[in-house]
């Protein structure tokens, strides 16, 4: 809902909101950003959400109230707590969940100056001081609506990046630029994870334009619109715009924003550096670096001015510090030189300066760190730890879990998905959605995240990482290693050089990564080996059809990475196909007629056949549905850029056909 502001006064976030509050479920939190509540009650009764009271804070309004209701301290939590039960992995309950993140947060409690202790358990922060009058436009919010508008009407090829920490009216700024061009009637691209994450982008326009017109994740005012879009939606369908703004860009793979890149001339990325949603200082290392390779004309500008709260606000601290929301890994200097162990989860809450930089290294690398992850890190039952450290400096870590050991008739259950216990993601999967139904009987670790620092990348810490899992999967006798992430082309390479195969790649893109989810296998026992093998092997006999299909939105480079894995040679082929390619690449052949020996070819030659760098033939020929049909002048680059493998590979073969005829001539 746009414009809806302190309609009530306050907010209860829990089950059971009394009249006069406005109610609503830790789950749900998401729907009341954007708005401002003179007080906030957190009811930790029916269960305690890291995540939902980091969100919840920002609607808190400066001079407002924050009531914490908890249980008295030695019940606290309960095993009774459903948002224990998330961390509980199949066969385990609540009660095996750790209590250390709670006695930490206690701590935290208990030591800050802004809380006041009082009787039944509610904890109450001293009043905040009123900063001003609420959406009022600050210098830093003023210059990044101004950058806004520059970079739709001026020189193309220069996108902006917009960076603030949480609190920093970052969506605000970015309404009141956009509010400006639809003034002047442009059209506007907006993409996000969710539509929910620009919800406060729409609520600053019918601020800023109250004659304007919101419907269906749009809001239009005279001749110029604000569009809201998927990033994968724009790329795979892409929409006309004079401007494209990538909202919480660091939720978004690189590859995605790499392609929005250069499909588009002009563009804003913005991001939370420091924030309940995750954490862009990731984005910031990787993506600023390409991004000033390929456009060095780009432009950042960094909010630092706190809107809702005054600089140095006791709470913001407060809460920064005891779900590390800003925690920094710190930073190796020279080569390295890591030593590998592993540690229990009791030993790292135990030492918070080793703490603070192992998830200050989780939150530098992956956008979505959120402080539910703290929590996992510190009570989630079965997880492990691994960490690469020089001296004192975190290098490296590695977090993996335990899955399957399911009994016979619960994994027939979990293959037909009539049942889907917690936990077991990799296993679970390949069961349901590849038909393995034997998968979950086996027993595997699975590498739910693997992160190096930047500093230290290249130096193999990653790969040492790998082969200390590696050694103790083998010791403790698990019959498989696995993996899932957002495939993209950088990382698969990784994975591939460390002995992983693909097993399945999943079909919908994820809306947080802008990618497809990949599944890799590296097999340990014999049963553990042999799954491996016949699920890359099937994997790779269904990806011709599926490039066609369900994986064709795939990147050309990940497409010829994939067949270069193991090209599909047990695919029919024609003898006659290098005919049909060399009269193609001579003008002889319609691409029509020429398609299907095209097809072929370019998979029985894999990834070796294009290592003239070219993405055209992939894209064309093994990615295009059937009804695709390229005009003219792509043909004729087909043509030329067949002719040029056909020389560069020195395919100058002919057909048995062919033989015989000159064998007579």
């Amino acid at each position: 809902m746009i414009g809806r502001q302190a309609v009530e006064s306050v907010l209860w976030v829990g089950e059971h909101a009394p009249a006069g509050c406005a109610g609503v479920s830790p789950k749900a939190i998401a729907s009341c950003l954007g708005d401002e509540y003179a007080a906030l009650v957190f009811d930790g009764h029916s269960g305690f959400h890291p995540d939902a009271l980091a969100a919840a804070l920002g609607t808190l309004r400066g001079g407002g109230v924050l009531y914490l209701l908890l249980p008295d301290w030695d019940d606290w939590p309960t095993d009774h707590d459903p948002a224990l039960m998330r961390l509980a992995s199949w066969p385990q309950d609540a009660a095996a969940v750790g209590r250390r993140f709670f006695r930490r947060l206690r701590r935290k409690i208990e030591a800050a100056d802004c809380f006041e202790i009082l009787g039944g358990g509610v904890e109450l922060p001293v009043p905040l001081a009123q900063v001003r009058a609420a959406w009022t436009l600050n210098p830093d919010q003023q210059q990044v609506a101004a950058a806004v508008e520059r970079v739709a009407l001026g020189h193309a090829r220069r996108p902006l990046v917009v960076t603030a920490d949480r609190g920093r009216g970052k969506s605000t700024a970015l309404g009141a630029g956009l509010a400006r061009l639809l003034k002047q009637g442009r059209q506007v691209i907006l993409c996000a994870p969710s539509a929910d994450a620009v919800q406060s982008v729409f609520a600053q326009l019918a601020r800023e334009l109250p004659q304007g017109r919101h419907l269906d994740h749009s809001f239009s005012w005279g001749d110029g619109a604000v569009r809201f879009r998927q990033a994968h939606e724009q790329l795979s369908d892409p929409q006309p715009c004079d401007l494209l703004v990538v909202d919480e860009a660091a939720a978004l793979g690189l590859g995605a924003l790499e392609a929005l890149l250069h499909s588009h001339r002009r563009l804003v990325f913005s991001t939370t550096v420091h924030g309940y949603e995750g954490s862009g200082r990731g984005f910031l290392l990787r993506f600023m670096q390409r991004l000033r390779e390929h456009m060095p004309q780009c432009r950042q500008v960094t909010l630092q001015v706190p809107v809702r709260w005054p600089p140095g606000d006791p709470l913001e601290h407060w809460l920064n510090d005891s779900l590390l929301l800003a925690a920094e890994p710190r930073e190796a200097s020279g080569p390295a030189n890591p030593r590998y162990r592993w540690i229990t989860q009791d030993a790292l809450a135990g030492d918070e300066t080793l703490l603070r930089q192992l998830f200050g290294l989780l939150v530098s690398a992956h956008y979505q760190t959120r402080p539910s992850d703290l929590q996992q890190l510190l009570d989630a039952p079965g997880l492990r730890v691994l960490l690469a450290q020089d001296g004192e400096v975190v290098l490296g870590a590695a977090l993996l879990v335990e899955e399957g050991g399911f009994p016979r008739g619960l994994a027939e259950q979990v293959c037909l998905g009539r049942r889907r216990p917690r936990g077991h993601l990799l296993l679970q999967s390949l069961a349901q959605h590849a038909g393995w139904c034997d998968a979950p009987r086996l027993r595997a670790l699975r590498i739910m995240r693997i992160v190096v620092q930047a500093p230290a990348r290249g130096q193999g810490v990653g790969s040492g990482l790998l082969a200390a899992a590696r050694a103790v999967a083998q010791a403790q006798g698990f019959d498989l290693l696995g993996t899932a992430f957002g495939v993209e082309a950088g990382l698969l390479a990784f994975w591939h050089r460390a002995g992983y195969r693909m097993a399945r790649i999943g079909y919908r893109v994820d809306p947080a990564s802008g990618a497809h989810s990949a599944q890799l296998l590296l097999g340990m026992s014999d049963a553990g080996q042999a799954l491996a093998d016949a699920a890359h092997a099937a994997f790779q006999r269904d990806l011709p059809l599926r490039l066609q299909r369900e994986l064709g939105d795939l990147s050309p480079e990940l497409v010829t990475m994939l067949l270069a894995a193991a090209p599909p040679h047990h695919m029919a082929t024609d003898e006659r196909d290098p005919d049909r390619v060399r009269l193609f690449a001579r003008g002889g052949m319609s691409l029509a007629d020429a398609r299907p020996a095209l097809w072929r070819w370019l998979l029985s030659r894999g990834a070796a056949g294009l290592t003239g760098g070219d993405e055209l033939l992939v894209r064309e020929i093994l990615l295009a549905p059937a009804t695709h049909v390229p005009d003219r002048a792509v043909v004729r680059r087909l043509r030329a850029k067949a002719a040029a493998i056909l020389r560069l590979t020195g395919d100058a073969s002919a057909s048995t056909f062919s033989d015989k005829i000159k064998n007579r001539e």
